[in-house]
């Protein structure tokens, strides 16, 4: 969210901030990020909390201090920030996120799980029918979920609410150029990894923020991963430890619900063959990593941009108006 100080007394380390949704924001010292002295009057981008106080507050440059440094590392990059954010998004959006997460993601996944389970206990040939039709769903909601997380996240980090309909349009919209980015990339990562494993490293960590550059600036695929390029650029570290966070998170949900499986005598590769077992479990898996990681590129994308450029909320979701 975006916002201007009214006060801030240096002495007490204490001020104030009214939001640009008119509620007024306490704040002290220590929420200052990059700096330790705030004017009255300066535009700030902050995190707002329900009891009204202000969090990892950043000073924003005038455009022309953007333009003079370059676009390249004049910000500052918060790893905790954006891990905050993504959870934060997914707590204040929760009813869209998990139900279109459901709706796209789930159902198919359990119609894999049901072909998989079909094939384990009667071996028909319908299984594999069951199975190709649940897979090719479950890629096409994925990608519809990509475009509908980002709206809602962007909306949500200026604490403006999305409806289901307006983030599910907006999924409809981006789903081919979402597609066609999840081709391009994939194909060149997939070689990269199977050549060397650090190049596919290298190009996930370069290309991570290429879908929210899709969905939020409209760009073709390949202006999406030169966009993406750029933003990273400074910051790939950062971003590789992002990455690699959310993936052992990832990780821990398999395993977690994967328990499941083994406690009703399946295994963690081959799954259970209790048909309920498997349409809960899989799904499952897949609807909470779906949403994490679609939440956590949206927050990275928005905290390059806030970084680099000094982008806020206003300017990311005005392409939504």
């Amino acid at each position: 969210m975006r916002g201007e100080v009214l006060t801030f007394d240096e002495a007490a380390g204490e001020g104030a901030i009214v939001g640009d949704d008119g509620a007024r924001y306490r704040f002290a010292a220590s929420d200052l990020r990059g700096a330790s002295f705030i004017e009255r009057g300066q535009r700030v981008d902050f995190v707002g909390t329900e009891d009204r106080r202000a969090q990892d507050i950043i000073a924003m440059r005038p455009a022309a201090a953007v333009a003079g440094a370059g676009g390249a590392g004049g910000g500052t990059f918060d790893l905790g920030r954006v891990i905050q954010r993504t959870f934060g998004s997914i707590r204040q959006n929760a009813a869209v996120f998990i139900g279109a997460a459901v709706v796209l993601v789930g159902l198919p996944s359990a119609l894999q799980a049901y072909g998989q389970t079909d094939m384990i206990t009667s071996q028909s040939a319908s299984s594999l029918a069951f199975m190709g039709i649940g897979f090719v769903l479950y890629l096409v909601g994925l990608f519809m979920l990509q475009g509908m997380v980002v709206k809602a996240a962007v909306n949500g980090f200026g604490g403006k609410a999305t409806s289901f309909g307006d983030a599910f349009n907006v999924g409809i919209q981006m789903f081919l150029p979402l597609l066609g980015l999840a081709i391009v990339a994939g194909l060149a990562t997939g070689f990269a990894y199977l050549l060397l494993i650090v190049p596919g490293i290298i190009l996930s960590v370069i290309w991570s923020v290429a879908a929210p550059s899709v969905v939020v600036e409209k760009r073709g695929v390949f202006e999406a991963l030169q966009r993406s390029r750029d933003l990273t650029r400074g910051y790939r570290w950062q971003v590789f430890g992002l990455l690699v966070i959310y993936v052992i998170l990832s990780w821990i949900i398999g395993l977690a619900i994967g328990g499941v499986a083994v406690a009703t005598g399946g295994t963690f590769s081959g799954g259970s063959t209790s048909l309920v077992v498997n349409l809960i479990t899989g799904p499952l898996v897949n609807v909470l990593s779906g949403v994490i990681a679609s939440a956590g590129v949206g927050a990275l994308y928005y905290e390059l941009r806030t970084a680099k450029e000094g982008a806020g909320v206003e300017d990311l979701a005005a392409v939504f108006d």
